[in-house]
Formats: structure tokens, C-alpha cells, sequence
């Protein structure tokens, strides 16, 4: 159940929006059980937040409200576990973006960046889950604010990963 850091395959759409400046991480784990559909990977990566999560996402929003950022508590959110889901429903409060067989794309765009989030199934290793993440920043609070965040989220994708290959060898 190690979470590695790894690069985002080549035909991810995530490749589609990446400019040189733009912040682009991967990280991935291998389930025991690859049978789990990819959106319900994804509702448990973004709607099963645990108490530290929420916490750091509280803190945040109180954080970024006086620049009249979105916070999570503004967004459509949907925690419920489903058969299927749709572009333009959300995750937890990420909406999602685009679906195919191997990834789902979520995410948010506010004045000062634009993010993306893909979780994915390697085709050729259907066992294999990775979440990478894409933030485009628009001005300068946008780029403080990335690198505020960006230990905190390092810790967020290594926790929500392991803790998703835990629940599959449960």
C-alpha cells in the first residue's frame, strides 16, 4: 500500500491544459482489488474526508474568504454513493469535468487559479490508481497561495491514497 510519487501517463487529458508554468503532480498506489468502479475510488478520495481534512479545508475557507475566494462550503456538494455519475454532478464538492473508462476529471476554476484533479486506472494494470493534480495560478495571490498549500496537499493525496488501498484489502 505505498503511495509513490510517479508521472501522469502520457494520454491523461490533464496533458491537454499543462503550459511549462503550470503546477502538474502525480501520485499512485496499487489496490488489491481492481474491481472498485473509478467513481466510487473518486467518492472516496473527496467525499470520506477524515476529521484533519475537514479541519485544514475549515481553516482554509476562513483563510481565503476576505479575498472572495470560493470556499468548499459555496460549492454543490454530493457525498452519496451512486451506480454511475455524470459531467457536471459533483464529488464531494468537486465537480466533475470529464469521464472516460481509465480517468475522471474534477475540479474548480476561481480568479485566482484553475485546478484539476484525475483519478485514474492504468489501463494496463487495472490494480494501479493514481491521482494527479493540475493547478493553472492567474496572478499573484494565486501563486502565494499554491505554494502555501502545496505541503499541505502533498500530505491530502498520500493519506486519501493509502487510506483508499487500505479499504480495498479490507
Amino acid at each position: 500500500m505505498r503511495v509513490r510519487k510517479t508521472r501522469l501517463s502520457a494520454d491523461s487529458a490533464l496533458h491537454s491544459l499543462f503550459r511549462p508554468s503550470d503546477f502538474l503532480d502525480c501520485y499512485t498506489v496499487r489496490l488489491s482489488d481492481a474491481e472498485i468502479p473509478l467513481h466510487e475510488i473518486a467518492r472516496r478520495l473527496f467525499a470520506n474526508r477524515p476529521i484533519w481534512i475537514r479541519a485544514l479545508l475549515a481553516i482554509r475557507d476562513c483563510a481565503v474568504t476576505p479575498f472572495g475566494l470560493k470556499t468548499t462550503n459555496s460549492l454543490p456538494t454530493d457525498d452519496r454513493r451512486r451506480d454511475t455519475v455524470a459531467v457536471g454532478e459533483s464529488i464531494g464538492f468537486m465537480k466533475l469535468r470529464a469521464i472516460t473508462d481509465w480517468e475522471i476529471l474534477l475540479g474548480e476554476d476561481d480568479r485566482h487559479l484553475d485546478f484539476r484533479l484525475a483519478v485514474r486506472r492504468e489501463a494496463d494494470d487495472p490494480h494501479t490508481i493514481s491521482l494527479a493534480t493540475w493547478v493553472r495560478t492567474h496572478n499573484a495571490l494565486g501563486r502565494t497561495y499554491l505554494r502555501i498549500i502545496e505541503p499541505f496537499h502533498v500530505g491530502i493525496v498520500r493519506s486519501q491514497l493509502a487510506a483508499i488501498a487500505r479499504s480495498a484489502d479490507a
